[in-house]
C-alpha cells in the first residue's frame, strides 16, 4: 500500500517520504493524504487514486501519526464494513494492502478532488460542532455518497470501490 503524502502531512508526521516510483503502482491500493486542521484538531483526508473514495480520519494526535500505516488500515476496514461490504472482501483487500509504504504526491487530479472534499468536509463537520460529537462513519458513507465530477466524470465513490471490490481475487 502506497500512501502519497502532501508535505504538510509528512512535516507533520515528522517522516521522510519517498519519491514515488511508478513502477512499484498499484493505483487500488495507492492513496492521497493531506492534513487539513478543523476547530483546532487535525484531520487527515485519504483519497483512493483509482475510485477517489475518502476516508476521513478527525482529532488525529501525534501517537496516531507513530502508528499510521495500523490507522489507515483499520479505518479503512472499519468504514468497509460500515459501507456493507463482505468482510471476507474486506479481508482480502486489507491482505493486498501489505505494508505502508509514504511518497509524495504525484497526481495532480487527485489532489484538485481531495481540496473539492476538503471544502465539503469541513462544512459537514460544522453540522456535528462541538467536534467531539463527530460520527466518522456518518460522515464517511456522506462524502463517498456525494456526485463527484473531473477526471472519473460524474460517479460516486462508493459505486467505483463497490465495482473494483467486486473484482478482488
Amino acid at each position: 500500500m502506497i500512501i502519497e503524502c502532501t508535505k504538510k502531512l509528512a512535516d507533520a508526521m515528522k517522516i521522510k517520504i519517498n519519491l514515488y516510483n511508478a513502477a512499484n503502482a498499484g493505483s487500488f491500493y495507492e492513496w492521497h493524504a493531506n492534513l487539513f486542521v478543523f476547530d483546532r484538531r487535525k484531520g487527515v483526508i485519504l483519497m483512493n487514486n483509482k475510485t477517489r473514495y475518502c476516508i476521513v480520519l478527525y482529532g488525529i494526535k501525534m501517537e496516531h501519526f507513530k502508528r499510521f500505516g495500523k490507522v489507515v488500515l483499520d479505518a479503512i476496514r472499519e468504514t468497509f464494513l460500515a459501507e456493507g461490504f463482505p468482510e471476507d472482501t474486506v479481508d482480502k483487500y486489507i491482505t493486498k494492502c501489505g505494508d505502508v509504504d509514504y511518497t509524495k504526491t504525484h497526481d495532480r487530479s487527485v489532489l484538485g478532488q481531495m481540496k473539492d472534499f476538503d471544502i465539503s468536509i469541513s462544512w459537514k463537520i460544522e453540522e456535528y460542532l462541538p467536534s467531539e460529537n463527530i460520527n466518522l462513519i456518518e460522515l464517511n458513507k456522506w462524502v463517498n455518497n456525494t456526485l463527484m465530477c473531473g477526471s472519473l466524470n460524474y460517479v460516486h465513490p462508493i459505486d467505483l470501490m463497490r465495482e473494483e471490490l467486486e473484482g478482488i481475487d
